[in-house]
C-alpha cells in the first residue's frame, strides 16, 4: 500500500512546490490522507456512490458534493472532479516524477534500479527518429512514452507516440506529418494514472493542388483511476490549384483543382473512473481552384477555372470509458468534436483571346470552377454538437465572344452531435458563380447555388446558396445576342431558407430567363425567382423574322418561386412559397418592337402534415413592359394545407393563396408581320392562387388576381387575372362519448375560405380596355361534427345520443375585377363575381345507449348554409357591362 510518507508523497510535494509556499513532503498538508484511503481502503462500502460521496468529504465538507456525485447529475455544472484531481493531484505528482526522472541524481538511481531488475522500470521512452519514427515505451513502473518523430520528408507521416505501459505516465505525442503526410497517433496513458498523447498535425499539401494530411488520433488513457484522452491532431491545409497554362501536358489552359483539406484526428478515450475524452482535431482549410488561362493566338477560348477542394471532416470526440456510477459528467465527460472544413472556392474561367490591335474578342470565355463541398461532421458528444461546413462559392465565367458559364456552388455539410447537443447547424450552400459576359455573342449562364446538409435535432439548418446571375450578351444591334440565364437557387432543409434564383443577363435580341428559386423541405421557405433580363434591341437586317431593318427584342421570363417546405414536423408550420421573378423589359424606345417577358409563378406554400399552419403561397411576378407587347403576370402560388396527423394535438389554419402578378404595359407600337406569331397587346394579370384547406380549422382565402397591363395607341389593354378559389373549411369535432354519460353535441363546421378578387382590366387609349378578372369561388363549408354516442347509466338505462352540428357556411365568392377604361375604344367588361361556396353537410346524430334503457337518439345536425355569391365587378366607364353576381352556394345535407 502507498502511504502518505512514501516516495509518492515526496514526489507529490516536490511537484507542487512551484504552486504553493515550501510545503513539507507530507500528503497530510494537502488533506490527501483521506484521498489515499479512499482508493486503497480494502473494505469499500456496499453502495459505490455513497462510498465516493463519503470518501470525498475532505474536499469541502459540504452536503452539496454528495448530491453532485450522484449518477445522472447534469453536465456542465461548476464542479468537475476530473479537473480537480488533474490540477491538485495528478499534475503535481506527474511533474515531480518527471523532475526526478530527468535529474542527474534520479537518472543515476533509476539506472541502478533498471540494471538490477533487468527490465526498464523507471524512465521515459526515447523520442522517435527518422530511422525509428515511433516513440519508445515508458518504464514498467513510471515514465512517459516518447514523442513520435516530426517528419521532415515530403509526403511522409509523423511517427506514433510511445505508450506509457507502467502505472503512471503520459502517452507520447504523435509526430507531425510533412507535405501531405499524416500526423502520428498519440500513445496510450498509464494503467493507473496517465493521459493519452496528443495526435500529430497533418502536413500541409505539397505543390499546387496538394491535399492536406490527416491529423493523428489522440491516444487513449488505459488508466483505472484517472486519465484524459489525448486531443486529435489538426488536419493539414490543402493548397490552391495551379493557374491554367497552355503548356501543361494535361488539361492545358484549365486551372487546377484545389487541394482537399486534411481531416482532424479523433480524440482519445478517457480513463475509467476519472477523466475526460480528448477533443477531436480541427479539419484543415481547403484550397481554392486555380484560375483558367486567358486565351491566346493559338487557343482562342479561355481555359476553365479549377474547382475548389473539399472541406475536411472534423475529428471525432473522445469517449468516456465508463457508465453507470461513474457515468456522471462530474467524473469527466466526453470530448468535443473538432471543427469541420469549408469547401474551397471555384476559380474564374479565363477570358477569350482579344485581338491586340482592335481589342475585339476572338474566342469564348472559359467556364468557372465549381465550389468545393463543405464537410459533414464525424461526431460530437451528446452535449456539444458540431456544425457542418459551408460549401464553397462557384467561380465566375470568363468574358469572350460568348461568356463562360458560372460554376455551381458547393453543398453545405451536415451537423453532428446527439439529440441533446446545443448549436449544431448544417453548413450553408455556396453561391453559384456569375456567368461571363459575351461581348460579341451570348452571355454565360449563372451557376446553380449549392444545397444544404442536415442539422441535428437541436440545431439550425443552413441556407441554400443563391444562383449566379447570367452574363450580359452583346448590346450591339448588329449582333443577335441573348443574355445568360440566371442559375437556380439551392434547396434548404428543415428550417433553412432556400437560395434565390439569379437574375437573367441582358442581350440585344433577348434577355436571359431568371433562375428558379430553390425549393425547401420541412419548415424552410422557398427562394424567390430571379428577374428576367432586359433586351436592348437587335436589327433584323436580312428580314429573317421581321421586315428588313426592324429592331426587335424580348425580355427574359422571370424565374419561378420555390415551393415552401411541405412539413414542418410536429407542432410546426410549413414554409412560405417564394415569389416569382419579374419579367424583363423589351425595348421601349421609339422605332423599336419590344416584347416584355412573362413574370414567374409564385411557389406553393408549405403544408403542415402534423403541424400548425399551412403557409401562404408566393406572389406571381409582374410581366415586363415592351413597346409593342407587355408580358403576362405570373400566377400566385397555392396556400399550404393544414392537416392533423396521427397523434397530433394541434390544429392549424390553411395558408392564403398568393396574388397574381400584374401584366406588363404596351407602348402602343403595332406589331409588324413576323414569323414568331407575335401580336401587340398589354399583358394579362396572373391568376391568384387557391387557398389551402384546413382539416379542423379555418381555411385560407384565395389570392387576388393581378391587374391587366395598360396600353397606349390602338393596342388593347390586358385582362385582369382571376381570383383564386377559397380553401375548404375544416370539419367540426365529434361530440364526446364517455361511460355513464349522454353523448355530447358535435361542433359546427368551419366556414369555407373566401374567393380572391378578380384583377382589374388595364386601361387603353384607342384600343379596348381590358376585361376584369372573375372573382374566385368561395370554399366549401366544413362538415358539421357528428354527435357522440350515448352510453348506459348504472341502472342499465340507455342515455341520449348527442346532436349533430350544423355544417359550415360556404365561403364568400370573390368580387369581380373592374373593367378597364378606354379613351376612344370600347371599355372593358367587368369580371363576374365568384360563386359562393357550397355549405357543409350537417353532422350525423349520435346513437343512444341501447342495453335496457329508454334513451332516444339525438336529432340530426342542421344543414350548413350556402355561401353568399360574390358581388359583380363594376362596369368600365363608359359603356362597360356590369359583372353578374355570383350564385349562392347550395345548402348542405341534413345529418342522418
Amino acid at each position: 500500500m502507498i502511504g502518505a510518507g512514501s516516495a509518492v508523497g515526496a514526489f507529490l510535494a516536490f511537484g507542487m512546490a512551484p504552486m504553493v509556499s515550501a510545503p513539507a513532503a507530507q500528503a497530510d498538508d494537502f488533506g490527501l490522507d483521506s484521498l489515499f484511503d479512499l482508493f486503497f481502503d480494502p473494505t469499500p462500502a456496499a453502495d459505490g456512490a455513497d462510498w465516493w460521496a463519503n470518501g470525498l468529504d475532505w474536499l469541502a465538507g459540504s452536503d452539496s458534493w454528495s448530491a453532485a456525485l450522484e449518477p445522472g447529475a447534469a453536465a456542465g455544472g461548476a464542479f468537475d472532479m476530473a479537473s480537480i484531481i488533474d490540477q491538485w493531484f495528478y499534475t503535481p505528482l506527474h511533474t515531480g516524477l518527471e523532475l526526478w526522472i530527468n535529474s542527474d541524481f534520479g537518472s543515476m538511481v533509476n539506472g541502478w534500479i533498471n540494471d538490477i531488475a533487468g527490465v526498464y522500470l523507471i524512465g521515459d521512452g526515447a523520442a522517435g527518429t527518422a530511422e525509428n519514427p515511433d516513440g519508445g515505451a515508458g518504464g514498467l513502473w513510471f515514465g512517459d512514452g516518447g514523442a513520435g518523430w516530426d517528419s521532415d520528408t515530403p509526403g511522409v507521416d509523423g511517427g506514433n507516440g510511445g505508450n506509457a505501459i507502467g502505472w503512471i505516465g503520459n502517452g507520447g505525442a504523435g509526430g507531425d506529418g510533412f507535405g501531405s503526410g499524416d500526423g502520428g497517433d498519440g500513445g496510450a496513458g498509464g494503467i493507473f494514472m496517465g493521459n493519452g498523447g496528443a495526435g500529430g498535425a497533418g502536413g500541409a499539401g505539397i505543390g499546387a493542388g496538394g491535399d492536406g494530411g490527416d491529423g493523428g488520433d489522440g491516444g487513449f488513457s488505459a488508466a483505472w483511476f484517472f486519465g484524459n484522452g489525448g486531443v486529435g491532431g489538426v488536419g493539414g491545409n490543402g493548397v490552391d490549384g495551379a493557374a491554367g497554362s497552355w503548356s501543361a501536358a494535361t488539361n492545358p489552359g484549365a486551372g487546377g483543382t484545389g487541394g482537399s483539406a486534411g481531416n482532424g484526428g479523433a480524440g482519445g478515450r478517457s480513463g475509467y473512473m476519472f477523466g475526460s475524452g480528448g477533443n477531436g482535431g480541427n479539419a484543415g482549410a481547403a484550397g481554392n481552384g486555380g484560375a483558367g488561362a486567358a486565351g491566346n493566338a493559338e487557343h482562342l477560348t479561355g481555359g476553365n477555372g479549377g474547382s475548389g477542394g473539399a472541406g475536411g471532416f472534423s475529428g471525432e470526440a473522445g469517449a468516456r470509458a465508463s457508465t453507470g456510477v461513474y457515468g456522471s459528467a462530474l467524473y469527466g465527460h466526453a470530448g468535443n468534436g473538432g471543427a469541420v472544413g469549408t469547401g474551397g472556392n471555384g476559380a474564374v474561367g479565363g477570358d477569350g483571346y482579344r485581338d491586340p490591335v482592335t481589342g475585339d474578342y476572338l474566342g469564348d470565355g472559359g467556364r468557372g470552377g465549381a465550389g468545393g463541398y463543405g464537410a459533414g461532421t464525424v461526431g460530437g458528444n451528446p452535449y456539444d454538437g458540431v456544425s457542418g461546413g459551408h460549401g464553397g462559392n462557384g467561380g465566375a465565367g470568363g468574358d469572350g465572344i460568348n461568356g463562360g458559364r458560372g460554376g455551381d456552388g458547393g453543398s453545405g455539410g451536415s451537423a453532428g452531435g446527439g439529440a441533446a447537443a446545443g448549436t449544431a447547424n448544417s453548413g450553408n450552400g455556396g453561391n453559384g458563380g456569375d456567368g461571363g459576359n459575351g461581348l460579341a455573342g451570348d452571355g454565360g449562364r449563372g451557376g446553380d447555388g449549392g444545397g444544404t446538409g442536415l442539422a441535428n435535432t437541436s440545431g439550425v439548418n443552413g441556407n441554400g446558396g443563391n444562383g449566379g446571375n447570367g452574363g450580359n450578351g452583346a448590346a450591339d444591334q448588329s449582333i443577335k445576342a441573348t443574355g445568360g440565364a440566371g442559375g437556380n437557387g439551392g434547396g434548404a432543409n428543415f428550417g433553412g431558407v432556400s437560395g434565390n434564383g439569379g437574375n437573367g443577363g441582358t442581350g440585344s435580341y433577348a434577355g436571359g430567363n431568371g433562375g428558379n428559386g430553390g425549393g425547401s423541405s420541412g419548415a424552410g421557405d422557398g427562394g424567390n425567382g430571379g428577374a428576367g433580363g432586359a433586351a436592348s434591341g437587335w436589327k433584323d437586317v436580312n428580314g429573317d423574322q421581321f421586315a428588313a431593318g426592324t429592331v426587335f427584342g424580348m425580355g427574359g421570363n422571370g424565374g419561378a418561386g420555390g415551393a415552401g417546405g411541405s412539413n414542418g414536423g410536429y407542432g410546426q408550420s410549413g414554409g412560405l412559397g417564394g415569389n416569382g421573378g419579374a419579367g424583363g423589359n423589351g425595348p421601349t424606345a421609339n422605332g423599336t418592337v419590344g416584347v416584355g417577358g412573362n413574370g414567374g409563378n409564385g411557389g406553393a406554400g408549405g403544408g403542415a402534415v402534423t403541424g400548425k399552419d399551412g403557409l401562404a403561397g408566393g406572389n406571381g411576378g409582374a410581366g415586363g413592359n415592351g413597346s409593342a407587347s407587355g408580358g403576362n403576370g405570373g400566377n400566385g402560388g397555392a396556400g399550404g394545407t393544414a392537416t392533423t396527423g396521427l397523434g397530433a394535438n394541434v390544429t392549424g389554419v390553411g395558408g392564403d393563396g398568393g396574388a397574381g402578378g400584374a401584366g406588363g404595359n404596351s407602348g402602343g407600337v403595332a406589331m409588324p408581320t413576323n414569323t414568331l406569331g407575335l401580336t401587340s397587346h398589354a399583358g394579362n394579370g396572373g391568376n391568384g392562387g387557391a387557398g389551402g384547406m384546413a382539416q379542423f380549422n379555418t381555411p385560407g382565402d384565395g389570392g387576388a388576381g393581378g391587374a391587366g397591363g395598360n396600353a397606349s395607341g390602338s393596342v388593347d389593354a390586358g385582362n385582369g387575372g382571376n381570383g383564386g378559389a377559397g380553401g375548404m373549411g375544416g370539419s367540426g369535432n365529434i361530440g364526446s362519448s364517455f361511460p355513464k354519460e349522454a353523448g355530447g353535441d358535435g361542433t359546427v363546421g368551419y366556414t369555407g375560405g373566401a374567393g380572391g378578387a378578380g384583377g382589374a382590366g388595364g386601361t387603353a387609349q384607342a384600343g379596348d380596355g381590358g376585361a376584369g378578372g372573375k372573382g374566385g369561388t368561395g370554399g366549401m363549408g366544413g362538415t358539421g361534427g357528428a354527435g357522440g354516442n350515448g352510453r348506459v347509466d348504472d341502472d342499465g338505462n340507455g342515455l341520449d345520443g348527442g346532436n349533430g352540428a350544423a355544417g359550415g357556411s360556404g365561403g364568400v365568392g370573390g368580387a369581380g375585377g373592374a373593367g378597364g377604361t378606354s379613351v376612344s375604344g370600347a371599355d372593358g367588361t367587368g369580371g363576374n363575381g365568384g360563386d359562393g361556396g357550397v355549405g357543409g353537410t350537417g353532422g350525423n346524430a349520435g346513437n343512444s345507449g341501447v342495453p335496457t334503457g329508454t334513451g332516444k337518439a339525438g336529432t340530426p345536425g342542421t344543414p350548413g348554409t350556402g355561401g353568399t355569391g360574390g358581388a359583380g365587378g363594376g362596369a368600365g366607364s363608359p359603356g362597360g357591362t356590369q359583372g353578374g353576381t355570383g350564385a349562392t352556394g347550395a345548402n348542405g345535407q341534413p345529418g342522418t
